[in-house]
């Protein structure tokens, strides 16, 4: 049998629970209407959180177990880091260093050829913080499309038209995209992974009806080589308030991309096709939305954190 929100077999021990979904986190995202509109649709992996109703996020039951691993890692690591301090106090033969030489010894054997591997492997970008305050009438940093309408200032607050795309942050893959904004009329909407005005992933966050029946939806769709593919239109369980402001975030890493809104998960999916790519805002036709600041950050290497804890002249030879 398989687990009704996954589709992966369950197996022999959790059967005699539950004989419909493997795990209890998928039983509790399995509930969630939107979840079940995509893979009617037979679409991309996506589900919509329950967590605005108290569910565990998958992403951070995920997080979870990623900790415990890297927690086994960093023990390995504090042992490997003791090792090279104590081969630093002995010369390559093992012996006492030199009289002479205790001023500036010789790297060890282990230090040296712990310093050839790190240098092999990949260099990661030094971290990354950018940060717009839309408090002056300047885009020089946000490259506008060749036609579409423009952007206006109103009292520390921008309002998009035509997709404009943040220079800084074109180069990035993995980062998080932060933004405070309101929607006005209609919906606001963003760009990820923008390489250029024809390859981009676009969200837009609509609301519809007022009072009562105010409704939410989510709209994704990609633009790949200047054609739109998988527009996605999904219900969210989530009601936000007219005009207000809200603080919204996309966290981008590798393949897979996660949208909060006020702190909670609304969205998650999985597109492998644009690897690296800035951010932007955008509006079409009667759309309307107003945007206070944005930040991109975007963290430093795993290999350079451990490079820079190793080699600050404690365990490893500086090797450049």
């Amino acid at each position: 049998m398989n687990c009704k929100y996954c589709q992966k077999p369950i197996g022999l021990l959790r059967s005699l629970k539950d004989r419909e979904y493997c795990s209890d986190a998928h039983k509790a995202a399995g509930g969630a209407r939107s979840a079940r509109t995509l893979r009617e649709l037979g679409e991309l992996e996506y589900h919509t959180v329950a967590s605005w109703d108290g569910a565990e996020d998958p992403v951070e039951a995920a997080t979870k177990q990623q900790t415990s691993s890297t927690r086994s890692t960093a023990a390995v690591l504090g042992l490997l880091a003791l090792g090279g301090i104590l081969v630093l106090s002995l010369d390559s033969s093992g012996g006492a260093v030199p009289a002479g030489e205790s001023e500036s010894r010789r790297p060890s054997w282990f230090s040296q050829q712990a310093a050839g591997i790190l240098s092999q492997l990949p260099k990661g970008t030094p971290p990354v913080e950018l940060r717009q305050e839309f408090v002056t009438s300047s885009l020089r940093n946000w490259l506008p499309a060749g036609s579409g309408p423009g952007w206006s200032f109103d009292n520390g607050l921008v309002r998009p038209g035509a997709l404009r795309i943040w220079k800084d942050s074109r180069d990035l893959s993995d980062y998080r995209f932060q933004f405070e904004g309101r929607i006005e009329s209609t919906s606001i909407n963003w760009a990820v992974r923008a390489g250029d005005h024809r390859n981009y992933y676009a969200t837009k966050l609509m609301v519809s009806g007022r009072g009562a029946s105010r409704a939410t939806e989510l709209v994704r769709f990609s633009v790949v080589g200047g054609k739109e593919t998988r527009r996605l239109r999904l219900p969210l369980p989530i009601r936000l308030e007219e005009k207000a402001f809200y603080e919204y975030e996309v966290r981008a890493a590798g393949d897979r991309f996660v949208t909060l809104v006020g702190g909670k998960v609304i969205d998650t999916f999985r597109d492998p096709r644009l690897s690296t790519g800035g951010v932007g805002f955008f509006s079409e036709n009667r759309e309307r939305a107003s945007i206070r600041w944005a930040r991109v950050s975007a963290g430093e290497h795993f290999v350079d954190k451990l490079r820079s804890f190793l080699t600050f002249g404690l365990v490893l030879p500086i090797v450049e």
